[in-house]
């Protein structure tokens, strides 16, 4: 790596560090300011406990997902702004001149940003479902100042087997409510397990007032146990209603475990597997346009590269969800968009001032 490498790679780190601090305290402060009379509320209602270092706990354990949502536009603004400076103090101009390629110069913004990337994919992918839980009780405490425990939740396990619960209490040890289970036995007749409370321990559900109702009677059923309804399949289920953007590729891959057809979770799924490629995609679209040597050109030109991201972001959201409704095959809907701005980008690449 050579000096004028470094240069560039401590400008781009430099930029990073100062947009991902203003990303995330800003949205921070916007969130606690618009939230203030609901976490004033929450605050002083005795059933619920909560203290200032409750609010502290939830405000970091929002930072990792503000900082996963908001990285591609970190490091498109990074990249625009390593460029912008180089720019402003002529640092381009002699490399260019001594006859280095204009992709050769953006090289360390474009390998910084995929080791960012693929390392927030990576903390993504191994952080999240532990976090997922605490910032979810958290924020329906502070926010809607009731407990997190869900109602009338529906999940899926394997061989299409369905658990309704009338209200689950997430915890330890989990506990479901109104429990029914709905399946068919190996002649095809529909078979019901029905409780009034179901608490886990061991790997299974120990039922209160079971019974399981077949084909030609019923009996007493005390212990309940599946492939995917357990209280992680259970939170999954309900995230993947709330929160479907939260989920891992793990969790994506579990749901259609036992709903092949989930065509959300495929599409989600698909597009979690372009996602560490975003970033790369945001810069081979934003950075060629930035690049001007004259000063109302150049800021032109971070306006239109700023302008085709947003557009990526916005066909992204609607292919998205032509996905989910079946408008699209999840492959083309999560694909589709990635691609088309991918070739984009390197078209506009192929374009750029040497």
């Amino acid at each position: 790596m050579q000096r004028f490498d470094r240069y560039v790679l401590r400008a781009f780190f430099s930029q990073w560090l100062v947009v991902a601090f203003a990303f995330l305290g800003l949205f921070s402060a916007l969130e606690l300011l618009g939230k203030a009379d609901e976490i004033q509320e929450a605050l002083h209602t005795p059933s619920l406990d909560l203290g200032l270092s409750d609010l502290a706990r939830y405000t970091m354990l929002n930072l990792p997902f503000l900082l996963l949502q908001f990285a591609p536009y970190m490091t498109l603004l990074a990249g625009l702004g390593t460029v912008s400076q180089l720019l402003r103090h002529r640092e381009w101009t002699p490399i260019l001149v001594a006859g280095r390629a204009t992709w050769r110069a953006f090289l360390p913004i474009l390998l910084a940003a995929a080791a960012l990337s693929m390392g927030l994919f990576a903390l993504r992918e191994a952080t999240l479902p532990q976090l997922l839980r605490a910032h979810e009780s958290l924020q329906r405490n502070f926010f809607n100042q009731i407990p997190w425990q869900p109602k009338d939740l529906w999940a899926r396990g394997q061989g299409d087997v369905r658990l309704h619960a009338q209200r689950f209490l997430p915890g330890s040890p989990a506990v479901v409510e109104g429990l029914e289970v709905f399946s068919l036995d190996a002649e095809g007749n529909d078979e019901r397990i029905l409780a009034t409370r179901g608490v886990w321990q061991d790997g299974g559900w120990q039922l209160e007032g079971g019974v399981r109702i077949y084909h030609g009677g019923e009996e007493p059923m005390a212990r309940f146990q599946h492939a995917g309804l357990t209280p992680a399949g259970l939170e999954r289920s309900y995230f993947a209603h709330h929160r479907p953007l939260d989920l891992t590729t793990g969790d994506l891959q579990a749901l259609m475990l036992g709903d092949p057809d989930h065509r959300q979770a495929e599409t989600l799924l698909w597009g979690l597997r372009w996602w560490p490629l975003v970033p790369l995609l945001l810069l081979a679209l934003g950075l060629p346009f930035a690049l001007s040597f004259e000063r109302r050109s150049s800021l032109e030109g971070i306006a239109t590269g700023l302008l085709l991201c947003a557009l990526y972001f916005a066909a992204d959201l609607l292919l998205r969800d032509f996905g989910s409704r079946g408008a699209l095959s999840p492959w083309l809907a999560g694909s589709a968009p990635i691609l088309f701005f991918g070739s984009l980008g390197l078209w506009s690449f192929g374009r750029m001032p040497s």
